[in-house]
């Protein structure tokens, strides 16, 4: 028989809060757990235990996109006999803390299906030469609420393109192709280009302008100068701002304008039994787009 003390339980219980409730720094998702503290002396019961099982099938599933398997935990019933390590019916306390060790190491981690990404800002520019920027603000209601956003697995997502058919316009299109997708300790970027910013996630920035993406001198043939690079800065613990910039140095024969530049921001937020709030996305002042 295991003997599940207050201390053990709340134990377990703060384990648990570290991913599912508020946590701090990187640890935390935002959520009201149902687990609740026992004090010295209370009898912990089945309804307390299988609280602690539900917050935790919560974050597990977040990560995973299923319930833990019958053979990692299951819940107990009145009257069970709550053994140390249960590998038959997979009740023992040891599964629950087993369990509540394997959400605290991949709590950064989420499922796909456990995420809505959506289009938060589009911005579309007419014809157009030279250097210009777009500035789009990431806004959160408050310093948590950043925090939770990026430990569920959320993430900025940049991509721009052209409808230019032209073969200025396919060039544009290949040194700014790709999605650039922000993340909480991290930058990654599919299409062309260095990412320069690979290490740098919300967690990394440091109130300075820094420079996520490079495709400098990309465009290849006549327009080999041509320059695409993104930067974003923490302006306030509620405020991340990124800037894109396109910087059209060809020369051409002649140099041609491109038509319909366009810009996408996406936020991916959590949903099902972990539930995320979405950033506001609006576009910054400043720039030229």
């Amino acid at each position: 028989m295991a003997l599940v003390t207050a201390n053990r339980f709340n134990t377990l219980r703060q384990q648990i809060d570290n991913v599912l409730g508020n946590g701090s720094g990187d640890t935390g998702y935002g959520q009201t757990l149902i687990t609740q503290s026992v004090q010295v002396g209370d009898l912990i019961n089945a309804t307390n235990i299988n609280n602690a099982y539900e917050d935790l099938r919560k974050a597990y599933k977040h990560q995973t996109g299923g319930n833990p398997a019958s053979n990692l935990i299951q819940i107990v019933s009145q009257g069970d006999l709550i053994k140390e390590n249960d590998g038959v019916n997979y009740t023992g306390w040891d599964q629950y803390e087993a369990l509540a060790t394997t959400i605290g190491t991949n709590r950064l981690t989420v499922d796909s299906t456990q995420q809505s990404v959506v289009l938060a800002s589009s911005n579309e520019r007419g014809s157009w030469n030279g250097t210009i920027t777009l500035i789009i603000n990431v806004n959160f209601t408050s310093a948590d609420a950043r925090r939770h956003y990026f430990n569920a697995g959320g993430y900025i997502q940049i991509s721009s393109s052209t409808t230019d058919s032209s073969s200025k316009g396919t060039s544009w299109n290949s040194v700014m192709g790709g999605n650039l997708k922000f993340s909480a300790h991290g930058t990654t970027h599919t299409g062309n280009g260095s990412v320069t910013g690979s290490g740098i996630g919300n967690y990394e920035l440091d109130g300075t302008s820094q420079r996520l993406l490079s495709n400098f001198d990309a465009g290849g043939g006549a327009y080999s100068a041509n320059d695409y690079y993104v930067d974003v800065e923490r302006t306030s613990d509620t405020q991340i701002r990124f800037t894109m910039t396109w910087r059209d140095e060809a020369g051409g024969n002649p140099d041609e304008n491109i038509s319909n530049l366009r810009s996408y921001i996406y936020t991916a937020t959590a949903i099902t039994d972990v539930i995320g709030t979405a950033p506001g996305v609006v576009r910054g002042s400043g720039d030229n787009f």
